[in-house]
């Protein structure tokens, strides 16, 4: 619904939407300085609303970032959007399944 009301301009939606992203960016700076990776993946729902948070996101994490200078192309949304979790869940279950079969219920 956020996604649909942003792209249709919604003025209260995008202003909620460029808040959550100076919120995320001033979080992700604190992990970025504590860890200092070379990139992030915005995955999830996160993904699906990219387009509308990632310029917040990424002004703040240019701005506060302290542990070197942040490049804007270091975030970016994950390629498998909002089903990246469910995948990484699903193929997990199936790994642990395959070495040990015997951990299928029985009828």
């Amino acid at each position: 619904m956020l996604a649909e009301r942003a792209a249709a301009g919604h003025p209260p939606t995008l202003a909620a939407l460029e808040r959550a992203g100076r919120a995320l960016g001033l979080a992700l700076t604190s992990a970025v300085d504590l860890i200092d990776p070379d990139r992030l993946v915005l995955g999830g729902a996160y993904a699906e609303l990219a387009g509308w948070l990632l310029p917040a996101v990424r002004a703040e994490l240019a701005e506060r970032v302290t542990v070197r200078p942040w490049a804007e192309e270091a975030l970016r949304p994950a390629a498998l959007g909002r089903r990246g979790p469910l995948l990484g869940a699903a193929l997990t279950t199936v790994r642990r399944i395959m070495a040990d079969p015997t951990l299928l219920p029985t009828a």
